[in-house]
């Protein structure tokens, strides 16, 4: 199933969120804190507190579709800490930061020879 970018809203939640979290706590916390309906054709998008670690939630009509983006660089990623700075970040920028890029410059690439 592909999905068409374009015809979802995103949602940015500011600061940190705990990656332990998994697609069912995420989508109650987009229900329960943010009062947002997670079922509707929106992808909400997450941090961790290290700023190494994106999760992208989506309900794909069947099933929670769950995009995660682990930076193994060492560096970091550019996150908003409050809903001011989060209500900034366009598509353009969400898109980037999700290809590799932060709002400025894109990380370093890296070929590992060994996982682990």
């Amino acid at each position: 199933m592909e999905i068409n970018l374009e015809e979802y809203t995103f949602y940015i939640r500011p600061g940190y969120t705990d990656m332990r979290k998994q697609s069912r706590t995420l989508a109650l916390l987009v229900q329960n804190v943010k009062n947002l309906n997670p079922i509707e054709k929106s992808i909400f998008v997450f941090c961790g507190k290290n700023r190494t670690i994106l999760k992208a939630l989506c309900w794909n009509g069947n099933g929670w579709l769950e995009i995660v983006k682990r930076l193994e660089t060492g560096e970091r990623f550019k996150w908003p800490e409050s809903g001011e700075e989060a209500r900034k970040v366009n598509i353009g920028i969400l898109i980037g930061t999700l290809k590799g890029y932060n709002m400025w410059k894109p990380f370093e690439s890296i070929t590992p020879k060994y996982v682990g």
